[in-house]
């Protein structure tokens, strides 16, 4: 009789169940709104949490404070994420040849293309150069100023092999940027893309400055 009873008990939970779920299926869902077991639709998160919630690059405010020293992670968007490895064995940008630029072999990109090839040379943005020239851009902080010479001399002998040269700057005694446009065309071509894909494969560790080791409080 109590087996019977507890069949029946659990019989009728199911059934309890089963109905509350059918209930919420029929309830119309509103495209783009987001439901959580708190309450919260998209209205309501964007009203609580603003609509800057998410991955972004840090104000002008918030440099200027020096947050970025006591992070544990980066602070921007821009820090390198490598695609897996076996991905650029066949279809990197590192493993091909910078093309003459003279007599047109080298055309001038679109913005669909520089994005797709953006994208294979994570760390690297794209900017202007003070000519107006569009151009991809790069920036290293190294230890000291005789460790940002060494970094410019490693950039300049993968340039050398290519004869496609970027434009190195050295901001600071410590920092280097470098800039890579095609100046034959005005703007960007894969050359640029391929001399940065080779410099994102040069070895800096040693130059870079060691981290403060971060401690949760």
């Amino acid at each position: 009789m109590q087996r019977s009873l507890g069949a029946l008990s659990s019989s009728s939970r199911a059934a309890n169940v089963l109905r509350a779920a059918a209930s919420s299926a029929a309830r119309p869902v509103s495209r783009g709104s987001l439901r959580c077991y708190a309450g919260f639709d998209a209205k309501s998160e964007r009203a609580f949490v603003g609509e800057d919630f998410g991955a972004r690059d840090p104000t002008a405010g918030e440099l200027a404070s020096n947050f970025s020293e006591k992070v544990l992670g980066n602070y921007d968007t821009e820090h390198i994420i490598r695609p897996p490895e076996a991905m650029g064995e066949i279809t990197g940008l590192k493993n091909k040849k910078c093309l003459p630029c003279e007599g047109g072999n080298v055309p001038k990109l679109d913005e669909t293309e520089i994005n797709r090839l953006r994208l294979q040379c994570p760390g690297w943005r794209v900017s202007t150069t003070a000519d107006g020239i569009q151009c991809i851009a790069c920036d290293w902080k190294t230890r000291n100023f005789n460790t940002a010479l060494e970094l410019m001399k490693r950039i300049g002998e993968v340039a050398e092999a290519e004869g496609h040269h970027p434009d190195l700057h050295l901001t600071g005694f410590n920092n280097v940027r470098a800039e890579v446009s095609t100046h034959a065309v005005g703007g960007l071509t894969e050359n640029d893309f391929i001399v940065a894909a080779k410099i994102n494969e040069l070895e800096f560790s040693d130059l870079m400055p060691k981290r403060k080791p971060k401690f949760w409080a």
